[in-house]
């Protein structure tokens, strides 16, 4: 089980035309979930520039519908870190503890635009966190991709 970290509820702005939570809406609910994770491990955002992460890659598995008024909660854990890199996995839950979504995102520390390593306090913090779920297996769905054949298919390589 991962940190609960960000609380919410589908609004209605949140819909699309088929009257359930819109896709873009789940990178926000998991965008803000990291960013708690960033505060929480001492992430500075009023002073971003002097050391924050930035998104590199983000993989979303849409699981089960929302509709207005859902009650929601995600869960975030950090899968693996080096000295500039966070693989962050977040779950997206209904109240009721219906799986919903889930996030797969991989972030790199910046500082003053480049590319950078982690201050040493952050790393610790970074550490405890990995610590608390480091001997579970991998969640499902980590590093997976579109895999099921169809019809027609580029080649790869």
């Amino acid at each position: 089980m991962g940190l609960q970290l960000w609380r919410g509820v589908v609004l209605p702005e949140w819909l699309d035309y088929n009257g359930h939570m819109t896709e873009h809406r789940y990178l926000q609910v998991f965008g803000e979930s990291s960013d708690a994770l960033y505060e929480r491990i001492g992430v500075d955002f009023a002073r971003a520039s002097e050391g924050a992460f930035f998104t590199l890659e983000t993989h979303l598995r849409h699981i089960a519908e929302a509709k207005p008024g859902t009650g929601l909660f995600s869960e975030t854990e950090i899968l693996a870190h080096d000295d500039k890199r966070l693989h962050l996995f977040h779950r997206l839950f209904d109240a009721d503890g219906k799986l919903l979504a889930t996030g797969e995102h991989l972030s790199i520390h910046v500082r003053h635009g480049k590319v950078s390593v982690v201050a040493e306090a952050m790393l610790r913090r970074i550490a405890e966190i990995f610590s608390l779920n480091a001997d579970d297996p991998m969640p499902q769905g980590v590093g997976s991709v579109l895999r099921r054949p169809l019809a027609q298919a580029r080649r790869t390589g």
